[in-house]
C-alpha cells in the first residue's frame, strides 16, 4: 500500500497506534470514526502488513511498513 491508497482514517489509525497497541473501539472513540469503519480499515491495513492483530482484537503498528506521507 502506498500513501495514495491511504485514507484519512488509515492515517488516524496509524497516529493512534504510534502511541502503542490498541483495539478498534478505543481507536474509533479517539478518531471519531465508527467502530465498524475502523474494523474495516484495520483489516485492510492488516492485509497490507501495516498493522498486526496480536490477538483478542488488539492491534500493533508495524512502523517500517507505514508509507511515507506525501
Amino acid at each position: 500500500m502506498d500513501s495514495d491508497d491511504m485514507r484519512d482514517a488509515d492515517w488516524a489509525i496509524v497516529e493512534v497506534l504510534s502511541h502503542g497497541r490498541n483495539n478498534a473501539p478505543n481507536i474509533a472513540e479517539e478518531t471519531d470514526y465508527s467502530k465498524q469503519y475502523i474494523r474495516e480499515r484495520l483489516k485492510r491495513l492488516s492485509d497490507e502488513g501495516i498493522v498486526i492483530n496480536i490477538g483478542s482484537g488488539i492491534y500493533e503498528l508495524v512502523s517500517e511498513e507505514v508509507p511515507e506521507r506525501d
